[in-house]
């Protein structure tokens, strides 16, 4: 089985690095730079996993997650962030539902 993975980070150097590494370990991968074509792809592509940065351009990855748990629950989501404080881990199992 090939699994399906979204990550969607703004910084290119940082998206490479994570797209290059699961394109060789063969993970089939989609990308988006932005809130908006997170949020998009989020809605619309078929994956198993999303790797979500929540700083992007144009908004933040905690609405793309709770949108997102609007019509896939139980898909599996990896939260990343550079600031990485208590408040922002709060927001993140808030916006999982838990």
């Amino acid at each position: 089985m090939i699994y399906r993975i979204l990550v969607i980070e703004d910084d290119k150097a940082i998206r490479r690095g994570l797209v290059d590494a699961l394109r060789f370990e063969s993970f089939h991968v989609f990308e988006a730079d932005t809130a908006k074509s997170g949020a998009e792809l989020s809605q619309t592509v078929d994956c198993d996993l999303i790797l979500l940065d929540l700083l992007l351009p144009g908004g933040d990855g905690f609405s793309i997650l709770k949108s997102l748990r609007e019509v896939r629950p139980t898909l599996p989501v990896i939260i990343l962030t550079a600031r990485g404080d208590e408040a922002d881990r709060v927001r993140g199992v808030a916006a999982w539902g838990g």
